[in-house]
């Protein structure tokens, strides 16, 4: 059943199993990052979630953690053990029960979950096993919003088979990403760089074009705080293979060749371009062209089957002004420094509608959070459906 009416405690511990769920977004790889709460008597006795790579979930974890807690061990009744996870418990099997089962088998009276699992090989199938077990089994719609935002990409993927994708832009007031000569280091400040890092360790991979590595040879890593999570797969769209006059990447060093991909319209049979030491280690894929542009939806698809749920692109003006155009985005970050640049200088955004255009006819996006780091803005603006 779908039940809003539930007791303080219920929503206390849906809280904390949230918060669990949070924590590893951006880590759990093609897994959904989920929190799992287990209560006796009110008592916290099992926590968990998802952990990196997406093994073990959040439900083992925290049955594991209960089975060793003293209040568990002693004398108890199973009407005294709640479970609260942030979706339904997985059905589907693979070298180890599914989640639903282990649940069955660790002996509860009540699970209240956040939302179904869209995934076939569970959607509602999870419930029918506890329930068929004797378990009363609550879905709530509370905290929708913010579970929603956790399991986004997740989510995305199942029902589109594309990523949820963020684009992160640092810009001027007047929205100037570089000077004509394309300088553009340092635009905004250091607390906006460090929450582009923690940007980085919420999504499973990068998206850049060629001309942005030309201009800034990015590193692309997880720096301070995140330097210990393992670094994101990145994706770097050059349509003519030209990336090897660059000499030698920032990217090369500091993330690893095995991580890229470049994706291309070259043709790959070229003996010149396999043998180029360059690209020896480096992953190129090829996709045809739409008019000036690598098509979109092939790009996408190739993310998607390296995992990758949430997708952060870093620019730069062509390949953003290639998402806007398609509508093949989900949300725009945008941090805004405190300077003013010349007219002349680079736009975040090319031409994208014809010249003579209305008003009406460009995007409208719906603003969702506004921060201030000093004197630099933070602003996350979803796209309207």
């Amino acid at each position: 059943m779908i039940d809003t009416n539930i007791s303080k405690d219920d929503k206390k511990f849906l809280k904390l199993a949230l918060n669990l769920a949070r924590r590893n977004v951006g880590l759990t790889g093609k897994n959904p990052s989920v929190g799992c709460i287990i209560t006796l008597k009110d008592i916290i006795i099992g926590r968990g979630n998802t952990q990196p790579g997406g093994r073990p979930h959040a439900e083992i974890m925290a049955i594991k953690q209960a089975s060793n807690h003293p209040l568990f061990r002693a004398k108890r009744e199973i009407q005294d053990i709640n479970v609260y996870i942030t979706l339904e418990p997985c059905a589907h099997e693979t070298t180890s029960p599914s989640c639903a089962k282990a649940i069955v088998n660790f002996g509860v009276n009540r699970v209240i979950y956040l939302a179904t699992d869209p995934d076939q090989r569970t959607n509602g199938k999870g419930k029918s096993i506890m329930e068929k077990a004797g378990i009363e089994c609550i879905e709530t719609r509370i905290y929708e919003r913010e579970n929603s935002d956790v399991l986004k990409g997740y989510l995305k993927q199942k029902k589109t088979g594309l990523p949820y994708i963020t684009l992160k832009i640092g810009s001027s007031i007047n929205g100037k990403i570089a000077t004509k000569n394309g300088e553009s280091k340092w635009i905004t400040n250091s607390l906006c760089r460090k929450r582009v890092q923690l940007l980085r360790s919420e999504n499973d991979g990068i998206l850049i074009g060629k001309n942005s590595i030309f201009a800034d040879n990015p590193r692309l890593n997880l720096r301070d705080q995140y330097e210990s999570i393992e670094n994101k797969p990145i994706f770097i769209l050059d349509t003519n293979l030209e990336i090897s006059g660059l000499g030698n990447l920032a990217i090369f060093d500091n993330v690893g060749k095995d991580k890229v991909r470049i994706i291309t319209n070259k043709d790959l049979k070229d003996n010149v371009t396999k043998r180029h030491k360059f690209f020896k280690g480096v992953s190129i894929e090829k996709v045809s062209k739409e008019q000036r542009f690598l098509n979109m939806q092939e790009i996408l698809k190739i993310v998607s089957r390296m995992g990758v749920n949430r997708l952060l692109v870093e620019g730069g003006a062509r390949v953003w002004t290639s998402f806007l155009k398609t509508g093949l985005f989900d949300e725009i970050v945008i941090f805004t420094g405190n300077k003013v640049i010349n007219g002349s200088a680079i736009s975040c955004f090319n031409d994208f509608l014809p010249l003579d255009a209305r008003l009406g006819d460009f995007p409208n996006l719906t603003l969702t959070s506004l921060l201030r780091w000093k004197d630099n803005i933070e602003a996350k603006w979803i796209a309207n459906s």
